[in-house]
């Protein structure tokens, strides 16, 4: 009987995979991958006939119903909100925070081995460097029909949707996420990995930095600067060697420097904005939104009104060009604190900083990883509401069960040492 089931296992990690592949080419078949997820998961859990995930011990069901809790503190928010219509269409975008979440605590992930998970970090590099090679050739060959210096850039996070862009803050993650894995794979395997297999991975890396650029996200930029650092301070604690960890963050700047200088059109939008922090949008947009949030601190607007108050402060505050774009808040702190008040933040918080404080608790192998991945989303949330998109929702509704899972593997050899 077990031999059936492990047909059932295969399935739902293809479509895992699948899911973790998408969400890079088309952030619309990773919903829809998303979305399969859940009846796939849904038909195993039945045909195994066993409800609940051994795999996940109870710190880690916990850190997953973190997640279900920021999800319901703004469900609760329509207590107070006016428009109830609104609110919950907010709802129901945001619910594809659940999906992944609620899939993993009733189904059985028991095996799920490193090799697994392994698996779908191949998946994240792989979808970003074949779209890297189909948007270079695609820019390359637009450019040598004439096309301007910006549609070179915006070839490579444009959506293959007819008039839907991917917006570049977030291929910019994906590709800082996909270094890191490069990173700790080559760290943690190098003696014991094929030769071909670690050279790839080697020349993977100018790729992502070079998508990093040529998409020109000021967060990527940031989150990759940090990720480099967290890696050479990693490199030099593990391998107790300075040189070694000084010339490979030496190696990655230079790296970086070069690709700014090579890639066509770029722009240093990060020194642009220090030189005229006060005239940059962004200011303008926090400074509205914390003057909407102080009029109600506390608990915020509701689920349904907050967005109409930021826009009503902008008007107030005399930024035309917010009223006219309609903008969010681009920092993703405050809008929870708008549509939610200091329970939203809270919320937001408390999953986000969880699966750091349960993978040191648990000693997990790969804490590095988590504690990186959840410090550049943290850093992400100060310039982006990653949470008011679906691309946004996507990312963190696919990538926070994955380091979940990854937490899982100490679970794992407790389970089977019990079994044996």
């Amino acid at each position: 009987m077990v031999k059936d089931y492990k047909w059932y296992d295969r399935l739902q990690y293809a479509v895992l995979w699948l899911l973790v592949a998408a969400v890079v080419i088309n952030w619309r078949a990773g919903l829809w991958m998303t979305m399969l997820f859940l009846p796939v998961t849904m038909v195993k859990m039945i045909a195994q006939r066993k409800v609940g995930n051994p795999a996940l011990g109870r710190a880690l069901r916990w850190t997953l119903c973190a997640l279900v809790v920021y999800w319901m503190v703004l469900a609760l928010s329509l207590m107070w909100t006016s428009d109830v219509t609104t609110g919950l269409e907010v709802l129901r975008l945001k619910a594809v925070l659940l999906v992944c979440p609620l899939c993993l605590l009733v189904s059985d992930t028991s095996y799920f081995t490193a090799n697994h998970l392994r698996g779908l970090g191949y998946a994240l590099l792989l979808a970003l460097c074949g779209s890297f090679a189909y948007f270079a050739v695609k820019a390359g060959i637009a450019m040598s029909e004439g096309t301007s210096l910006s549609a070179f850039q915006g070839a490579f996070y444009a959506s293959r949707d007819a008039g839907q862009v991917y917006h570049h803050a977030y291929i910019a993650l994906y590709a800082v996420i996909a270094m890191a894995f490069v990173y700790y794979d080559l760290q943690s395997r190098w003696n014991g990995m094929q030769g071909w297999l670690r050279w790839l991975l080697i020349v993977s890396l100018p790729l992502l930095i070079c998508y990093v650029v040529v998409v020109n996200s000021r967060a990527g930029m940031l989150a990759m600067g940090l990720t480099v650092l967290a890696c050479v301070v990693h490199l030099i604690v593990t391998r107790r060697s300075w040189k070694l960890g000084l010339g490979i963050g030496v190696l990655a700047v230079v790296s970086i420097v070069a690709a700014t200088q090579l890639v066509p059109g770029y722009s240093d939008r990060i020194a642009s904005t220090l030189e005229n922090v006060e005239d940059d949008a962004r200011t303008s947009i926090n400074r509205c939104n914390w003057h909407a949030y102080c009029k109600s601190p506390v608990l915020g607007y509701g689920v349904g009104d907050y967005h109409a108050k930021q826009v009503e402060q902008y008007a107030e505050d005399g930024f035309d060009y917010g009223v006219n774009a309609s903008f969010n808040a681009h920092n993703q702190y405050l809008e929870s604190l708008l549509a939610a008040g200091i329970p939203g933040l809270l919320a937001l918080l408390l999953f986000f900083l969880i699966p750091v404080y349960m993978a040191i608790r648990i000693q997990s192998p790969h804490r590095f990883v988590i504690a990186l991945f959840m410090a550049v989303v943290l850093f992400n949330l100060l310039f982006e509401s990653m949470l008011e998109r679906q691309m946004g929702l996507l990312f963190v509704g696919s990538m926070y069960p994955v380091m979940v899972l990854i937490m899982s593997l100490k679970e794992n050899k407790f389970v089977q040492s019990v079994k044996s």
